[in-house]
């Protein structure tokens, strides 16, 4: 069985979190880390209320459901986020890297680089591979939004251009696939990258 980093990224966001403490802040504007592990529950075991982040005719659904979690002991809270439901449309074969590798790969960031002191992490070549394609996938709504064109240039990976041809200013983001796939996810003030 091919190694799989939406579930690595799964148990080493818990592992920080444990260790952050449930107060600790994260990058996710006005989250400590028990509302990202909550938002992360929330969406993997109720979809209608995780809905509401969306829509908002169901946000008083989402609000229940996080009121219900900030009762949980932190380490069940937790345990929830280490081990999805077996009915989770991610437990289908291929859809968890579609559904999950980016979303851990970037809250577990946002845990790790929201502490004071933080150093870029090594992901494994074959890691790093899966967080390129996932990061060519974040490029077409971040560029469906840009001006002009964007290229993203990863060093020993290529490189991938999406977006306005002939219209705007061009912007070419270089950087390691896990720092162009933050900054594309909105994390442009953490992410290591050249902008240009």
């Amino acid at each position: 069985m091919k190694d799989n980093l939406a579930r690595a990224e799964r148990l080493r966001l818990v592992d920080s979190a444990r260790r952050a403490g449930e107060d600790a802040p994260t990058l996710c504007e006005g989250w400590n880390v028990r509302d990202l592990a909550t938002h992360l529950v929330i969406r993997e075991r109720h979809p209608r209320a995780a809905a509401g982040i969306f829509i908002p005719k169901f946000s008083d659904r989402l609000q229940a459901k996080e009121d219900e979690y900030t009762e949980m002991p932190f380490s069940r809270l937790l345990g929830l986020v280490a081990a999805p439901p077996k009915w989770t449309p991610g437990a289908l074969p291929g859809v968890e890297t579609v559904m999950n590798t980016t979303e851990f790969l970037v809250h577990h960031e946002d845990i790790r680089r929201a502490a004071i002191e933080w150093i870029p992490r090594q992901l494994s070549k074959a890691e790093t591979v899966t967080v390129w394609a996932q990061t060519k996938v974040a490029l077409l709504p971040f560029a469906g939004k840009a001006k002009g064109p964007v290229t993203i240039e990863a060093p020993s990976f290529g490189s991938r251009t999406a977006g306005k041809k002939g219209s705007g200013e061009a912007t070419t983001i270089t950087g390691a696939p896990l720092e162009l796939l933050l900054y594309l996810m909105g994390r442009d003030d953490h992410a290591l990258v050249d902008v240009h």
